[in-house]
């Protein structure tokens, strides 16, 4: 089993390296007062919000809530594990981390099993390769592949392959005296009733299905025959190498283009990526059949910010549009838009006949927004000359445009409804208001991951905050809650200071409303022990952390002043604030909990009572704002 990295090294490197001489080369850094400043590697931006403390060794995005030291930094940019970031920092200190250490492609933490399975896929995939190139057997599907548009470029870069009929593959293995169990298990192979296996792909093109790390770990077949007793695709089933919901096709070559550009082009097929690519888009990649998973959402927004989904326009591929919009739409990380191929061409038919730049101009100029999107997809299968079904459809439009946030795009889609079916444009209004209300009611209290600490603050609370306290605003159009900034200043304080730490942990009725920040206090607890010291080191401290969601936390700090880390009469008074509107936060989470729990039972009396409660709460918490 692979060691550990001792904490001392991993202390060691952090403190002989320079974290601006890490950012340099994916950030251009400008000094602007004590910090240096440049444009977000994970967003696009006008202005600068990407910042580098040098003196304390931590970086924060005011924008997009990222932050962390230079190991943080590394783990996000090239999308790899705590140890391998480690690594990759280590020789820059003139220092070095033994493999054995580390999860990589060289040395990576796996399985014994894990290993020699992919040695038996790579394998695998070498024959099956070698017999679609270079064998009688396999010039059918040469020429199918050829007669798809596909080149010997291409065909070699994505190692297709071809198996034929007859048990070749289980015979290679054999004659290596590859273990019986092991063969059992790769699920290359189909176990009869009797022990005995054979291979699983018989007269097959096979698409090699590849990790994140370019090892062969599946294969889709597609049956050469027209043949209707077999199916036109058998593919690998989930194995130890291969969990189809984690995995995106193409995504090992298209991953640096992802994050270049921060665009990702999601396909439906194997074919529509192949194409693509050979066409010159190298960001594209597709889902492991036509249903997206919340999984593969989130590898995917790692890299990226804006999502093009071009799926087949028949209505199988709009229905799996839908799905894979409302998955990216609740995640909530990356922009969606819908790439309209016009006719009925699929991806892969218009990449082979009008070619990459033909694509790319629909990016430009054929795309749909979701809402779009959504009230095209409202019209499939509608009989719109119909009274009932125009009515049917308004109804269910006004409820997707509700949804929408921006006021001025939903009176833009509220007055193609009015224009189009003749409706006033005042009963259209009238109706999406308390749909308004409901979709505000069910959205999370606090700060999304772009909202930060802001400068507009109300001045009729009881509790006066300076215009200090006001000023470590992050963006100033986004707006948080006095008590979630008395909780920032409070929690940066007690880290910063040993003897506000004590001051408020001497409190046992204190404590902080936001989960996240009770994790850090506990956390800083545990790091205590392991670090006496009066002052918390928070590059270190993030390390211990490791949690990408509490080490942006510690780096929204960044961004308080020195100046309210003066005043210690001040402690009392933010630890005030926090119980003092504690049970205004507790009672709009007990009324939220209430109010989905009356939609999912669908009683309307206890929907209508309970919404009520609710705004009236929101608006009391909105009254409330910044002290």
């Amino acid at each position: 089993m692979a060691s550990r990295i001792p904490a001392e090294l991993v202390d060691e490197i952090r403190q002989k390296v320079n974290i601006v001489d890490v950012i340099t080369p994916y950030v251009q850094l400008r000094k602007r007062g004590g910090n240096l400043f440049g444009f977000c590697p994970w967003h696009e931006e006008r202005t600068g919000s990407f910042t580098v403390n040098e003196e304390k060794q931590i970086f924060h995005c005011f924008s997009c809530g990222r932050g962390g030291n230079v190991f943080n930094f590394v783990m996000e940019m090239e999308n790899l594990s705590f140890p391998q970031a480690v690594a990759k920092v280590a020789p820059i200190a003139g220092l070095n981390v033994d493999d054995s250490m580390v999860n990589n492609d060289s040395a990576e933490q796996v399985s014994n099993e894990v290993r020699e399975l992919r040695e038996l896929y790579a394998e695998a995939t070498k024959l099956y390769h070698h017999l679609l190139v270079n064998t009688t057997a396999g010039e059918a599907a040469l020429d199918y592949l050829h007669g798809r548009g596909l080149d010997d470029g291409t065909i070699d870069a994505f190692m297709l392959g071809f198996a034929p009929e007859g048990n070749v593959l289980l015979d290679f293995f054999t004659e290596q005296g590859k273990d019986y169990q092991l063969l059992r298990r790769s699920e290359l192979f189909v176990e009869r009733d009797d022990g005995s296996l054979v291979d699983r792909f018989s007269n097959r093109v096979l698409f090699t299905i590849r990790d994140r790390n370019g090892h062969p770990i599946a294969y889709s077949g597609r049956k050469l025959t027209q043949n209707d007793d077999q199916p036109k695709y058998i593919n690998s089933p989930e194995s130890p190498l291969f969990n189809k919901s984690r995995e995106l096709f193409n995504f090992d070559l298209a991953r640096n283009a992802i994050r270049q550009n921060k665009e990702v082009i999601l396909l439906e097929g194997y074919m529509d990526v192949i194409a693509a690519f050979q066409a010159g888009i190298t960001n594209a990649v597709a889902s492991m059949g036509t249903s997206l998973t919340l999984d593969q959402v989130q590898i995917i927004a790692r890299q990226s910010e804006k999502i093009f989904i071009s799926y087949d326009a028949d209505h199988a591929g709009q229905a799996a549009t839908k799905r894979a919009l409302d998955m990216i739409q609740n995640d909530g990380r990356m922009q969606p838009l819908i790439v309209h191929i016009p006719g009925t061409q699929d991806p892969d038919e218009f990449f082979r006949s009008e070619g990459a730049e033909a694509f790319k101009q629909l990016l430009q100029k054929n795309i749909e927004t979701p809402i779009a999107f959504g009230l095209r997809y409202l019209r499939d299968g509608r009989d719109l000359s119909n009274s009932q079904e125009q009515l049917n459809y308004v109804n269910d439009a006004v409820k997707l445009i509700a949804k929408e946030r921006e006021p001025v795009v939903r009176d833009r889609f509220l007055r193609q409804l009015a224009d189009e079916f003749s409706i006033s444009l005042t009963a259209l209004n009238e109706q999406v208001r308390p749909l308004l209300m409901q979709v505000a009611a069910s959205r999370p209290i606090g700060r999304t991951k772009k909202q930060s600490l802001s400068t507009e603050y109300s001045e009729n609370n009881s509790k006066s905050f300076t215009s200090s306290e006001m000023s470590f605003s992050a963006t100033p159009k986004e707006r948080i809650s006095g008590i979630e900034m008395a909780q920032s200043i409070l929690l940066a304080w007690m880290l910063k200071e040993h003897e506000v730490w004590l001051q408020v942990t001497a409190n046992p009725n204190f404590h902080f409303s936001d989960a996240n920040y009770e994790t850090l206090v506990m956390l800083a607890s545990a790091y205590k022990a392991e670090h006496p010291s009066s002052v918390i080191d928070l590059a270190s401290f993030m390390d211990f952390v490791k949690r990408p969601e509490l080490t942006r936390i510690l780096a929204s700090f960044e961004g308080i002043e020195d100046a309210l880390f003066e005043d210690r009469s001040k402690v009392a008074d933010y630890i005030e604030v926090i119980m003092n509107k504690m049970p205004l936060s507790d009672k709009i989470r007990t009324l939220r909990r209430e109010y989905l729990e009356a939609k999912q039972t669908g009683d309307s009396a206890r929907i209508r009572q309970k919404g009520a409660e609710l705004m009236s709460a929101l608006k009391e918490k909105e009254a409330s704002r910044y002290e």
